[in-house]
């Protein structure tokens, strides 16, 4: 079973706002740039995994969140031995 959102928080060591804010910015992010990632489904080994790093790498979260709308400040995603692409795949897959 998935783990919740303040489930997922608590794993990674930061707030409920902050998960539910990334959720958000990977769905918005999600809906703008899948098309052009179907070719790459083969990659990876789940589509939590390559949702997570698609919407996470180069920028794609911090540019298509801001023109969905959502000012969030990603920093937290810099903090020192945080597992990003571990943190958007339990994050994608929470419920």
């Amino acid at each position: 079973m998935a783990a919740t959102l303040e489930e997922v928080a608590k794993k990674f060591n930061i707030t409920p706002k902050q998960v539910k804010d990334l959720r958000v910015g990977m769905a918005t992010t999600w809906n703008y740039i899948s098309y052009d990632c179907v070719e790459f489904a083969g990659m990876y080994s789940s589509e939590s995994e390559m949702v997570a790093e698609m919407t996470l790498d180069a920028g794609r979260l911090e540019e298509y969140s801001r023109i969905g709308g959502l000012e969030t400040d990603w920093s937290f995603l810099n903090t020192k031995g945080l597992d990003v692409m571990a943190l958007g795949v339990s994050t994608w897959e929470a419920r």
